[in-house]
């Protein structure tokens, strides 16, 4: 277009278009332009009065409009040739319906008014801007796209051209490109804010509410807010455009324009930095919105944390003078604070406060006061701002050098409160703070400020001058010199005598504590002496247990300087008040100092008689009369072994104590004293010294307890000794000694063990020869068992097997290496002199270890590892050798569990193991005449191969059993018995999974069936080694044993009876029916006779229609692929039953088969099979296995059977 023609189009009137005049094609919102051209103006004037009067009923600020844009006279008013004055009028009731009707811009009324202004006023032409306001809220709706296809956008010139190819294109203006185009363009951005003030300047005064233009305010805010958010930097164009209308929004009395505007005051707070002035200028306008309407006061203090956070800049006094009246100001930060952060508005607030608190006079500060105290009260002071209240309460304070006295008293009376309401909170922060300036306070009238703030908080004693030392309490006790520390002492201890301190309890209890473990004996005594003072304020469990640690750390030191503080701690836990709330407190106390009786050295004699003779001792259960034995001792003190009397003494003073209570005291005083004997660890003389002493009191005991206590006692026992065993077993460090090899008694071993530390070893190996010795068996009836089965044995035989095995384990682990292997040795010899003196009880016991390892049920409660299964194999190889001919004989026999035993070994991963194993079994060899010649003979010449490969044990029997076949039938009886172990069994059978055959099977069917009867209803679950047997013998069912299956029913009816247990044995396995299913393979199922072929199909159909898991169902398909069916066995299976034969007359059976179409109900309400009746649901499942079996012999004869069927189907009650 030239410039003279785009000059004539400026010019040109819009009435002055020639497309006004055509009517080959009218603007329409509603119709095609082509069918809006064929319709009459009273067409469209009576569709458009029709959406004014609905819009009526939802709006009566439209009710003006009938008289003016809807009236009868518009519809002769031609506006082309009316003055401008005329049109002026009515762009402006134009402009102002759309801005009304913006609100239900997406309703129909509103497009049917929308049209009768476009058809009659050319909205389109005459007021473009107005009419894209009112649908830019809509963006993405269809409906703008129509009434911007109304639009004539194709000038340059136009404001809207850059919607020109949403136009052609015909779809919806997404949110990006408008929020792209409201950052590039200012004139669009300031067109949306107008849409907000001509929007409400609309509704102005029409109504009282403002819910109509939640919709433009949603719009303005999200536009806007995402513009600023997605623009890369904010110009100040931008922000001078925004500023008018935040402020207008902020002043505004619609709560959703100032909702609006604090999203864009915090969305340029976190874009940008923010001039000082201007963010002063928004923090006051947000405050004086907060004062003039409370209903958006979270939403406000929101928009102020974030502006403070962001800019760091000050409010400002005045913004914050206005913050300060709002009410509900404390309580809705309180609210905030549950979820968000306010300490960036506190940050400003509270020294605002405190500033106004200590500058105005009182009377002025009153809501000041009123909120600091709600603040303080009500809200977490966090990230630093409970120092940094402190430190200006302090500041702020210490600045009233020219204050009168009587302002300062007044201001005092005020300030109390609140310092002790602030101290209750954050003492912690106080004490800091006072604590830094106590040191720093210079002048004169500083000092007499500081001391008079002191004065105002609760503790102001511990900041309190010490003497002269120029340090405040708190600091005195914590100095470090000693001299300091116990004038703080000194002075706490006269304050409370005078009953002047003003300390909390909590400071008492932590200056006293800590001052109770220093290293100085002057610091503690004098900490006692102010602990005797607070005995009725402190909490006496704190006061007994510091009390107890302070002996027990004082045990340490030898020095002469700490006896008299121990004995005044003594003194004190003998102190009755002590023991108020709580009888037992002392006697727990009474407890803990059992171990400083023993002696260790002759510097504990003091000590130990101050505590025999205190209260706490003389009557506790266990120290009976002792302070007479310990009296009538002290008369040999010069004797040399005083000390190992004086302890020999205390043990059968204690023992003699324990074995007079009742039996349940009994109970409870071991259990006490093993948790005591536990605690005494350390490496210190004293602490080994009560261990040994204490450890031989409950060998002294253990033989006079009952079976189950005894036991009991013993494990406890066990594992004191275990530990310190274990340490010497692995201490290389020191040599043998000769006391540990001569094996002293434990009074000898004691002796010199308080004369060398270097002896502990042999106390221990005394303590353990004692512990071997006491051990008793609670019944004996067990070992004359031949297989040692933990699965059946009682608790109480477990438990002496457990301790037995882990005493093995400790012995051969110590007799294999170390300076104490020699003495390990003989304890050795001893357990097997004790426990096991016949050979036959020996090897039994070491079957078991032998075979442990594979047991996952663990009732010994103990892990037998490779290492251990390693050295016991070498021991049992060893002894072998040693034995007579009859023991050899005995122990190779068929009843005897050693050879099965070794054979599982013979299978291990462990290669050493093996090894081993290949060791003990040539010890064995030497008899020949063993039922298991001939597999040792087979293993002993493939000791190579067995070493090398853990599975050749298995193709070693395999191919022993073409050769004789005897040994296995023998060696399967061990896995018959009943009292083998399940574990032993199932280890066996796996070594024995290439053995097949009737003979093998027949052998096994005892152990199924007894298995099977285990694991019925009611009883309770098998061991997953147990289960884990059931499906070893289970797969002995093969094509070698198939034959058993025709000649033995019982076989069969086991099997079928496998097949049909559908309960899992153990969770970690198949169930029985699913691993029965998958030994139905086809070399199986051919090996079988035709009888027992059908039989088994009749079976598994029925499990196939019984079960609902969709695993058996899986398996029961792959089975019927697999196997090699007859057509006729399948017929056989599908064919109907058939119906009984009854003589009746045609109207009978006419009434028979009416009565036969309604189901007869069961009396438990399912439906009752009736006679002759067909499974449909069995027949269904066979048909759809046979629809996949892919190869079938002689299938022409299924086809009788399934006419019959189909004919049965088409029966109207056969369904």
């Amino acid at each position: 277009m030239t410039s003279l023609a785009h000059q004539l189009k400026r010019l040109a009137l819009p009435q002055t278009d020639p497309n006004l005049l055509t009517r080959k094609e009218v603007a329409s919102l509603l119709f095609d332009p082509k069918d809006a051209a064929s319709m009459d103006r009273s067409t469209f004037y009576a569709l458009g009065c029709t959406g004014l009067e609905e819009l009526l009923g939802i709006e009566p600020a439209f009710q003006e409009f009938q008289e003016s844009l809807f009236s009868r006279a518009s519809l002769t008013l031609e506006r082309s040739v009316q003055s401008r004055e005329v049109n002026e009028r009515l762009d402006a009731a134009v402009a102002l319906f759309l801005a009304r009707l913006c609100p239900y811009f997406l309703l129909k009324p509103a497009h049917k008014c929308i049209e009768w202004l476009v058809h009659r006023f050319h909205i389109q032409r005459y007021s473009p801007d107005t009419l894209l306001g009112c649908a830019l809220p809509y963006h993405d709706t269809t409906v703008f796209v129509r009434v911007l296809q109304l639009l004539h956008l194709r000038e340059s010139s136009s404001r809207w051209s850059w919607l020109l190819p949403l136009q052609k294109a015909g779809v919806p203006l997404s949110r990006g490109a408008l929020v792209s185009h409201c950052c590039s363009d200012l004139s669009f951005m300031d067109f949306i804010c107008s849409l907000v003030t001509k929007s409400i300047q609309a509704y102005s005064g029409v109504t009282g509410s403002s819910s109509q233009l939640r919709v433009v305010f949603s719009f303005y805010a999200s536009s806007l807010v995402s513009s600023l958010e997605s623009a890369e930097k904010l110009s100040d164009a931008v922000i001078g455009k925004l500023l008018p209308f935040i402020h207008k929004g902020l002043s505004s009395p619609l709560p959703d324009y100032t909702a609006s505007s604090y999203m864009l005051v915090c969305q340029l707070a976190v874009k940008e930095v923010l001039e000082g002035r201007l963010v002063e200028a928004l923090c006051s306008s947000v405050c004086r919105s907060l004062l003039r309407d409370q209903r958006l006061l979270k939403e406000g203090l929101g928009c102020l944390t974030v502006l403070l956070q962001s800019q760091g800049a000050c409010p400002g006094n005045k913004a914050l003078g206005v913050l300060v009246s709002v009410p509900l100001l404390v309580s809705s930060l309180q609210e905030m604070c549950v979820s968000h952060d306010v300490s960036p508005l506190l940050k400003h607030l509270m020294p605002h406060l405190l500033h106004q608190l200590l500058t105005c006079s009182p009377g002025e500060s009153q809501t000041e006061l009123s909120v600091l105290e709600s603040v303080l009260q009500n809200l977490p002071l966090t990230h630093g701002l409970d120092q940094t209240v402190a430190r200006l309460l302090l500041d702020e304070y210490l600045s009233q050098s020219d204050v009168s006295a009587e302002h300062l008293s007044s201001r005092d009376r005020t300030l109390q409160p609140l310092i002790r309401l602030f101290e209750s909170r954050y003492c912690g922060a106080l004490d800091d703070v006072l604590a830094g300036h106590v040191t720093g306070v210079g002048s004169s009238d500083q000092k007499r400020l500081f001391h008079r703030f002191l004065s105002l908080s609760m503790s102001s004693g511990k900041h309190q001058i010490v003497g002269d030392s120029d340090t405040s309490l708190l600091l005195s006790l914590k100095h470090p010199q000693c001299v300091l520390r116990v004038s703080a002492l000194t002075h706490l201890k006269d304050a409370l005598t005078c009953g002047q301190q003003s300390l909390d309890a909590a400071f008492l209890r932590d200056a006293v504590v800590e001052r109770l473990q220093d290293d100085e004996p002057a610091v503690a005594a004098a900490a006692i002496a102010v602990l005797e003072l607070l005995l009725d304020v402190l909490d006496p469990e704190d006061v007994v247990s510091s009390l107890l640690s302070l002996l027990l750390r004082g045990r340490l030191s030898h020095a002469d300087t700490w006896l008299p503080v121990l004995k005044e701690a003594v003194r004190l836990l003998s102190d009755p008040r002590l023991g108020k709330g709580d009888a037992e407190r002392l006697q727990r106390a009474g407890w803990r100092l059992l171990p400083l009786i023993v002696l260790s050295s002759p510097a504990d004699l003091p000590l130990s008689s101050c505590l025999t003779c205190s209260p706490l001792l003389k009557n506790h259960p266990l120290t009976l009369t002792w302070e007479q034995e310990l009296e009538a001792l002290m008369k040999t003190s010069s004797d040399p072994d005083f000390l190992v009397s004086v302890n020999e003494r205390f043990i059968s003073t204690v023992t003699r104590n324990i074995s007079g209570m009742e039996k349940f005291c009994r109970r409870d005083a071991l259990e006490k004293l093993s948790a005591l004997v536990e605690k005494q660890k350390g490496p210190s003389l004293g602490a080994r010294t009560s261990f040994l002493v204490l450890t031989r009191v409950l060998l002294l005991v253990l033989g006079e307890q009952s079976e189950t206590q005894h036991l009991l006692t013993a494990q406890r026992v066990f594992l004191l000794l275990e530990r310190p065993l274990l340490e010497v077993c692995s201490d290389d460090n020191t040599s043998s000694s000769v006391e540990t090899q001569k094996g002293y008694s434990f009074s000898t071993a004691l002796s010199h063990f308080l004369l060398d530390q270097q002896a502990f070893r042999s106390v221990l190996v005394a303590l353990l020869r004692d512990f071997i010795s006491n051990l008793r068996c609670p019944d004996e009836a067990f070992k004359a068992e031949v297989w040692w089965n933990p699965e059946k044995l009682d608790t109480n035989t477990c438990c002496y097997l457990s301790l037995t095995l882990r005493l093995f384990s400790l012995l051969i682990s110590g007799a294999s290496e170390g300076p104490s292997a020699a003495a390990f040795r003989d304890l050795m010899k001893l357990l097997i002199q004790v426990h096991f003196p016949s050979p036959l009880l020996l090897f039994r016991f070491l079957s078991l270890l032998w075979g442990y390892g594979g047991n996952h049920g663990d009732q010994l409660d103990i892990q037998v590892g490779a290492v251990l299964q390693t050295r016991a194999l070498y021991l049992g190889a060893a002894l072998l050798t040693n034995q007579s001919d009859a023991t050899l004989q005995e122990l190779s026999s068929a009843r005897s569990p050693v050879f099965p035993s070794l054979l599982c070994c013979l299978s291990s991963p462990v290669r050493e193991v093996r090894r081993a194993g290949l060791s003990a079994l040539q010890s064995l060899s030497a008899v020949s005449t063993s039922p298991f010649q001939p597999i040792t003979e087979k293993l002993l010449k493939t000791s190579e191969e067995i070493i090398a490969d853990p599975a050749y044990l298995s193709q070693a029997l395999g191919f022993l059993q073409g050769q004789s076949a005897s040994p296995l039938q023998t060696l399967l009886q061990s896995v018959q018995t009943s009292c083998c172990p399940s574990y032993s069994a199932s280890c066996l059978l796996r070594n024995l999974r290439h053995v097949h055959g009737s003979s093998v099977l027949s052998g096994l069917l005892p152990v199924l069936e007894r298995l099977l009867e285990q694991s019925g209803p009611g009883a309770p679950p098998l061991l997953r080694d147990e289960a884990q047997l059931v499906l070893l013998v289970l797969g002995k069912f093969s094509e070698e044993s198939a034959s058993l299956l025709d000649q033995d029913q019982s076989s069969l009816d086991l099997f079928i009876r496998a097949l049909k247990t559908p309960t899992q044995l153990h969770p970690d396995l198949p169930s029985c029916q699913t691993a029965a299913l998958e030994q139905m393979t086809k070399p199986f199922f051919s090996s079988l006779g035709e009888g027992v072929q059908q039989r088994l199909l009749t079976v598994i159909f029925g499990v196939l229609t019984d079960s609902r898991s969709p695993l058996v169902a899986s398996t029961v398909s792959s089975v019927f692929k697999r196997i090699a069916v007859d057509g006729q066995q399948l017929a056989n299976e599908l064919a109907p039953p058939e119906k009984p034969k009854v003589k009746v007359t045609v109207q009978q059976t006419r009434r028979s088969r009416m009565s036969q179409r309604k189901p007869v109900e069961a009396p438990g309400g399912s439906e009752a099979p009736e006679e002759g009746a067909v499974c449909w649901r069995r027949v269904s499942l066979v048909l759809e296995l046979l629809q996949h079996k892919k190869k079938l012999k002689r299938a022409q004869s299924l086809v009788p059977v399934l006419f019959s069927l189909l004919h049965r189907s088409l029966e109207p009650w056969s369904l």
